[in-house]
């Protein structure tokens, strides 16, 4: 038994045959050792050939495997044979080694390990090996980061202001296998005034600041300066300043700076050299000095260290959260007054640890241009990864540097121990005691040393282990995030681009500036009110039976009416007065006028005269739940059991489901979902309905139910064909033939040839006008003559 074959905690054993035989052979004495050192040579000889052939498709097929090899058969020309875990009967015909090798496949990790047999020169013995696999090699341009290298920033959805991120790590440091990726980022803002002094700063003076403020001090070395006692300089004098603090008031374009001024003669006289003074300066959270020159910068990732007691936590600016009007949730803040827009969001590692935090661009760069100032970004990259094998790296040397545009690249190929240590190297040990306590003494004291009372001794370690290769890419980069060209959501100011609407037949259109002092209606195709309603936030509300307001948000609504063609009209000025991005939403819908305008729309605008009409939508869950309560009063149970996506399925039940022809199917199946599946039959049963040869819950037994309560069986047939006619069209994916659908259509009352949005709002007031029939019969009231 061999210890450290191929690495850490693998061994080879080596068996003599004894009295069996290894493949009929009789045993020849070859002592343990030898046979140790062979297969070791062996082992180290084929492992990569051996890992490489461990992964191929053929080898990963048949699942545990292990790796016979014959000296006789193979010598060095050939790598042996994998076989699987099921060959061992029949190719180890030694008892005590096919024992063993089963073990030894069972416990072993087969995507990491690889488990060989040796059969030795003349079948002196065997050895069987756990041997690590060699690393699967990153390819050079992993390490080279090309395309990260070719990148900006400004191109980039999201800029990273904050990052700490041990991407990826796998292994133990110092021993093959081990794969770790880097990446870091720290940010600052500065005013542009200061643009060329802080343009040398990098990583180094980015990368590890927190942000954190408090009280600096400062060694201020003062000038020397003539024994002159007057109040003010004489005209040969020359002024000497020298600034002590300088800072920006927070939420504010003001900076404050305090300079102290010394007067210089033209002929000075000697003075006794000056001591330094420390000054020392106060720091809000969020500002930094840079030591490049007098410029307070401000970070926007502010970290708030607990020294240990809990993990350190990351903060947003406030000025930029309440500039921007962001809300926070969990780990990202959101725009409301943008649909619930994610503007930065925060990544934490498997620990909760904070590790990455992201501004969205045009966010960052709208809040820069309000400030008057730009973002310096530095970031840093590294990937490790060591091997045993560094031949398919090809640098010219082991140290390679790339330096252009601001990004500085190293690649470093270092050969080194087993366990991290360079190759070759040794470390010097010094020890020193002291000689002069004792023990004894209750209160022993240390005084000064001296060379009675101290004595030291040194020697060196020599490192040893196999040579291995650490191969590192590092990625150093500066860069400059400018200001946006306007502030269009923290200034209000107006954007560069114009949204156009047309505002007659002729095509002619107007910019949505323009708006406010146009006297007319706009024309929208209905598919806006899907754009409208995949906001978070989004409202729709009804007022009649073809006008309602709906927008982004309820603060952003508008006033809107359908026409006969279908089409949304809106007051120009409404879209007009709305922010630019929400015109923008509006704007992909607008159309050419058709159609006229609203009648109901334009009695409410035009005529202060609103309809007396009352939308299906806005009737819906009243008559659903006066039906609930009627049957719970009469029957102790709600008609329609209660379930817990209700009230999800009503905010999504309106006419603007059905935007296609697919769409009015997908209204029939949220309907179906609240009336025809949630039929209780109970309710039915206690009501002294029988379902008969029918399911209980089914509409038979409901049409039985309303019979109980005086309908006769074609009225009760009458209130309840809109419930089948919605179950079938409900099952429409089922191939429902041609002629169903027409007969569904006819029983929920709706016209095929239509459009869609109409379909949809017939579709609901037939459902209502069902709901209310039903509520006139449990109530015992006289039904109209139909």
């Amino acid at each position: 038994r061999g210890e450290g074959l191929m690495g850490r905690d693998h061994e080879v054993e080596v068996g003599e045959v004894g009295t069996d035989t290894i493949d009929g052979d009789p045993k020849v004495a070859v002592p343990p050792a030898d046979a140790n050192v062979q297969a070791q040579a062996i082992a180290e000889h084929w492992r990569g050939t051996w890992s490489d052939l461990s992964r191929t498709d053929t080898v990963v097929a048949q699942g545990p495997s292990f790796v016979l090899w014959r000296y006789d058969q193979n010598g060095f020309d050939s790598p042996g044979t994998f076989f699987p875990a099921e060959a061992v009967d029949q190719k180890i015909p030694h008892a005590g080694l096919r024992g063993a090798l089963r073990e030894c496949l069972a416990q072993t990790d087969h995507e990491s390990d690889l488990v060989a047999v040796i059969v030795l020169k003349g079948n002196v013995g065997a050895a069987m090996s756990v041997i690590p696999k060699t690393a699967i090699c990153k390819p050079q341009a992993w390490f080279e980061m090309t395309k990260i290298r070719k990148s900006s920033v400004s191109d980039k959805v999201w800029i990273p202001l904050r990052a700490d991120w041990t991407m990826t790590s796998e292994g133990d440091y110092g021993y093959e296998g081990y794969v770790e990726e880097y990446f870091g980022v720290g940010s600052v803002m500065f005013d542009l005034l200061h643009r060329h002094e802080v343009s040398k700063l990098s990583w180094g003076d980015l990368g590890g600041n927190t942000f954190a403020g408090g009280e600096e001090s400062h060694r201020v070395w003062p000038k020397e300066h003539a024994h002159d006692t007057s109040q003010s300089p004489s005209p040969t004098a020359t002024e000497q300043w020298k600034s002590l603090a300088s800072f920006r008031v927070p939420f504010t374009d003001l900076n404050v700076s305090l300079s102290t001024c010394s007067a210089k003669s033209a002929a000075p006289q000697p003075v006794a050299p000056a001591e330094p003074a420390f000054v020392k300066t106060y720091y809000w959270a969020g500002d930094w000095a840079s030591h490049h020159s007098d410029a307070i910068g401000t970070g926007l990732v502010i970290e708030q260290n607990f020294d240990g007691a809990a993990p350190n936590e990351w903060h947003l600016h406030q000025d930029f959260v309440i500039s921007l009007g962001l809300q926070r949730e969990g780990d990202v803040w959101l725009r409301p007054v943008e649909g619930f827009l994610e503007v930065v969001r925060l990544k934490r590692d498997e620990h909760g640890k904070p590790v990455l935090l992201e501004a969205r661009t045009e966010h960052l760069r709208d809040y820069l241009k309000a400030r008057g100032m730009y973002l310096q970004l530095a970031s840093f990259r590294s990937r490790i990864q060591i091997v045993s094998d560094a031949s398919h790296i090809d640098w010219a040397s082991a140290f390679v540097q790339e330096k252009k545009d601001g990004r500085e690249w190293e690649g470093v190929n270092s050969e080194i121990h087993e366990g991290g240590k360079p190759y070759g190297s040794s470390t010097g040990v010094f020890h020193v005691s002291r000689t002069d306590v004792d023990a004894d003494d209750d209160v022993p004291k240390l005084g000064l040393p001296d060379d009675d009372s101290v004595e030291s001794k040194s020697w060196s370690i020599q490192h040893d282990g196999r040579k291995l290769h650490s191969l590192s890419g590092s990625l150093w980069v500066t860069e400059v995030v400018e200001p946006g060209r306007i502030s269009e959501r923290v200034k209000g100011e107006a954007p560069l681009t114009k949204v156009d609407f047309a505002i007659n037949g002729s095509g002619e259109r107007v910019s949505g500036d323009e708006l406010a002092s146009t006297g007319g209606w706009l024309w929208f195709r209905p598919h806006v009110t899907a754009l409208l309603g995949s906001y978070r936030g989004s409202s729709l509300r009804w007022y009649t039976r073809d006008t309602g307001a709906i927008g982004i948000s309820s603060g952003d609504s508008v006033h809107f009416g359908l026409n006969s063609l279908g089409l949304i009209n809106v007051y120009a000025k409404d879209i007009g007065q709305l922010p630019p991005w929400q015109q923008r939403v509006w704007a992909g819908a607008n159309v050419v006028p058709d159609g006229g305008v609203s009648e109901e729309l334009l009695a409410s605008q035009a005529k202060a005269l609103p309809a007396a009409t009352k939308a299906a939508e806005a009737r819906l869950r009243p008559a659903y739940d006066e039906i609930n309560a009627m049957f719970e009063k009469v029957s102790g149970k709600p008609l329609f059991s209660p379930h817990h996506a209700t009230n999800e399925i009503f905010k999504r039940v309106h006419r603007f489901r059905s935007l296609e022809k697919t769409g009015v199917l997908e209204l029939a199946k949220d309907l179906a979902r609240l009336t025809v599946e949630s039929l209780d039959g109970d309710a039915l049963t206690a009501l002294g309905a029988q379902s008969g040869k029918t399911n209980s819950g089914s509409i038979k037994h409901l049409e039985a139910g309303l019979m109980k309560r005086g309908a006769n069986s074609d009225e009760a047939r009458a209130l309840t064909k809109v419930l089948v006619g919605i179950k079938e069209l409900r099952q429409a994916d089922a191939h429902l033939p041609s002629s169903g659908f027409a007969e569904a259509f006819d029983l929920v009352g709706v016209d095929q040839q239509a459009d869609p949005v109409t379909q949809g709002r017939q579709m609901l007031e037939s459902l209502v006008e069902s709901l209310a029939g039903m509520m006139q019969v449990l109530a015992n009231l006289p039904r109209k003559e139909k």
